[in-house]
């Protein structure tokens, strides 16, 4: 396939896939207020979310601070109940940090999805178009798992 092509059908998904991202999610702001984070805070709890336990390196790497000012934001974290410190049983010098059960809970209810109004939409397609588009979001899911172990190169 041409490079011109190849890179239009992949802006035609990525604007798919935002404007779908808008249309179920919502964001509870009550939510997110009654959690008071600041945003660098927010920023590491949706990363734990997404990425799951996360060494404080990674954190700090993902959110592009240092280390002892990542150590700092997510001590408050930790004193909020909202996540978790612990050493790798494998090496007890490095640090890993996870979700509490409070904190995972606290940023689901802040970052929820609707997937009623997700399901209204798929029950517009008919059976063979429904059937193509769950394909394609197969596929898509497991390049993104192969992102997300490192399995591909870009």
């Amino acid at each position: 396939m041409e490079e011109k092509l190849r890179q239009e059908l992949a802006d035609r998904c990525t604007e798919a896939v935002q404007f779908l991202e808008r249309e179920v999610r919502s964001y509870d702001l009550d939510s997110w207020q009654a959690m008071e984070v600041t945003m660098s805070q927010a920023k590491t709890l949706a990363l734990l979310r997404n990425l799951g336990p996360l060494r404080m390196g990674a954190i700090a790497t993902q959110l592009g601070s240092g280390l002892s000012a990542t150590t700092a934001l997510v001590d408050r974290l930790v004193e909020k109940d909202l996540v978790r410190r612990s050493s790798d049983p494998a090496d007890r010098r490095v640090v890993v940090c996870e979700l509490t059960d409070s904190g995972r809970e606290s940023i689901e209810r802040a970052m929820c999805s609707d997937p009623i109004r997700l399901q209204e939409a798929l029950a517009l397609l008919e059976g063979e178009q429904l059937e193509v588009v769950a394909t394609g979001l197969e596929l898509l899911l497991t390049a993104a798992r192969q992102l997300r172990e490192g399995g591909a190169s870009s």
